[in-house]
């Protein structure tokens, strides 16, 4: 059989995303080829899963054999042309110029598709929809369930315990799955739509997904999904919004992407500017953005960097939030987007307004402070004016240490820039002297070969 090798050497990438190398069993590092009415099947396998990549040949080939999966890889990858013939002759399978011998004693797990199965369709592009929903997993969550990416009526969930994200495309599903991360799917980047077979098994459910000439086969997930939906604020809760044309969503985007990070949260503020404006604060870069606002903003909004960043990847263009510490909703793009602000104490956001901490009032509470004392010698009874002056002493000491701490951190960051500035000289200088080297030994060079010509 004739097959095109770049055509093979795509699915090579998706098809490697179950092969384990340093499994002790044999098929996890093994691709299984059957060829079968004018198809050829490419399988590989993991304990729990496998995918399968068909495609089309000429012929009347026949033949089902296991080889390893590098050297199958490294014979299409070193194939010379375009077309990369297959065939299986006296038990040697020859890919282009390279014969691979098959492996013996291969147990291929009974991972696979039930056609007789329930089945329900699946959207448009659903391996895009998948890779953009495993952003918001946690890989390393001690809950397997938050792992997964849950199927129901109401369409794609993935969430982390802080976000939520969902793609409301409805399912004909009576009960939801909840599916493993399906890394090899992702990486196939079929656009096609999808097919989804599930059937019960002896300890959970089994399912199958068709995307194209791809069909990824495992076992879902156990456990109850959390009841996201009681996190979906109400519509007559949300107060107030910000709607962000396109060009300024994607100006804000730019200026998330070009700030550093400011450990531990990546605070950005977004406050209410004059007119039209949004007046937004991230890493003590402060700028204004065109947005339309509505209801009452009193009180910034304070959002994660990572947060704002994934709602405007996600077309997400307005952001509508209650009053007090409640989640955020973010609409206009795929689905819908779940979040909590940042909580911002009320003394943090003082210090941000230079105009509210003045330091003059300072001697006139230590003048009173002493009167008071003076008032204590006189009459005894006066015990309790003293505890009523320290906590406020206290709070206006933690407040000056907390902006000596700011200012030492930003001559901390002054010190760093200038150091790699001076090394960067250095180098510069490095490089200037050893150019300098060169021309020396160039022209020293020249002037031995004209004394070898001249004769002097």
């Amino acid at each position: 059989m004739n097959l095109n090798r770049n055509t093979l050497a795509s699915a090579l990438p998706a098809l490697g995303k179950l092969v384990c190398r340093t499994s002790p069993l044999g098929f996890c590092q093994a691709i299984k080829l059957e060829a079968e009415d004018g198809t050829l099947k490419l399988t590989t396998s993991s304990v729990s899963e496998s995918i399968t990549y068909e495609t089309e040949f000429e012929g009347t080939d026949e033949f089902c054999c296991s080889v390893g999966f590098d050297e199958f890889r490294g014979a299409v990858r070193n194939g010379r042309w375009k077309d990369l013939c297959i065939s299986y002759e006296n038990e040697t399978l020859h890919v282009g110029d390279v014969a691979l011998l098959p492996l013996r004693n291969i147990e291929w797990p009974d991972i696979s598709l039930k056609v007789e199965a329930p089945n329900c369709l699946l959207p448009d592009n659903v391996a895009g929809l998948f890779a953009r929903a495993a952003q918001v997993i946690e890989r390393n969550d001690p809950r397997a369930i938050l792992r997964g990416i849950n199927l129901s009526a109401d369409g794609i969930t993935v969430t982390n315990g802080k976000e939520l994200l969902n793609y409301d495309f409805p399912l004909k599903l009576e009960s939801s799955i909840t599916i493993p991360l399906p890394l090899a799917l992702i990486q196939s980047k079929a656009t096609h739509a999808g097919l989804l077979f599930h059937w019960p098994t002896e300890n959970g459910t089994g399912f199958s997904i068709i995307v194209g000439p791809w069909c990824w086969t495992g076992k879902a997930l156990q456990g109850n999904y959390p009841n996201w939906k009681q996190v979906i604020p109400e519509s007559n809760s949300l107060t107030r919004s910000i709607t962000f044309p396109p060009e300024s969503a994607q100006q804000l985007e730019t200026l998330l992407k070009n700030v550093p990070d400011t450990e531990p949260h990546n605070e950005v503020e977004l406050s209410e500017g004059q007119g039209m404006l949004v007046n937004v604060f991230a890493s003590g870069v402060k700028t204004s953005i065109t947005a339309e606002l509505s209801g009452d903003w009193n009180s910034p909004l304070n959002v994660s960097k990572a947060y704002l960043l994934r709602l405007l990847r996600e077309g997400h263009r307005k952001i509508e939030i209650g009053d007090g510490h409640t989640p955020f909703y973010a609409t206009g793009g795929i689905g819908r987007y779940i979040a909590m602000p940042l909580y911002v104490p009320a003394c943090k956001q003082e210090e941000k307004v230079p105009a509210e901490e003045p330091k003059q009032p300072q001697p006139s509470q230590e003048e009173t402070k002493m009167e008071r004392t003076e008032m204590k010698v006189v009459s005894a009874p006066v015990q309790t004016v003293a505890p009523k002056q320290e906590p406020e002493n206290n709070l206006s000491t933690l407040d000056d240490l907390s902006a000596s701490i700011e200012a030492f951190k930003l001559k901390l960051k002054a010190s760093f820039d200038e150091v790699a500035a001076l090394a960067r000289k250095v180098k510069e200088v490095q490089i200037a002297q050893k150019q300098k080297e060169r021309d020396f030994v160039q022209a020293k060079r020249a002037l031995d070969r004209i004394r070898m010509v001249s004769g002097f």
